[in-house]
């Protein structure tokens, strides 16, 4: 299986990497400072920002319980949408070389 992280100190950390050695995991290469192919920056962080915008959680599990609530509220197709949304954005950033594009 492959998998594509971020260039996060956590995600090249050794003890990441062994584990993901361990585990059968492929890295695939990802250019650095590229937030513009991450899902999480393009799609997910931008979504979750209005989703939690003026609400409150008094403690650490409510605030889970409505994360997991919400995620579980985005239909099926919009996933789909954006993984065919990420795959144009690697072809762009190999159009670019690997520079920054928009």
């Amino acid at each position: 299986m492959k998998i594509l992280i971020d260039n996060a100190s956590s995600h090249t950390a050794k003890l990441t990497k062994n584990f993901l050695d361990v585990e059968g995991l492929e890295l695939l290469p990802h250019p650095p400072y590229s937030p513009d192919l991450a899902p999480c920056d393009f799609w997910l962080f931008p979504k979750l920002k209005i989703y939690l915008q003026g609400k409150d959680f008094n403690t650490l599990q409510a605030l889970g319980t409505g994360l997991y609530q919400y995620s579980k509220s985005i239909p099926g197709g919009e996933y789909r949408n954006v993984f065919y949304t990420w795959v144009e954005r690697l072809k762009l950033c190999v159009s670019a070389g690997g520079d920054y594009f928009e």
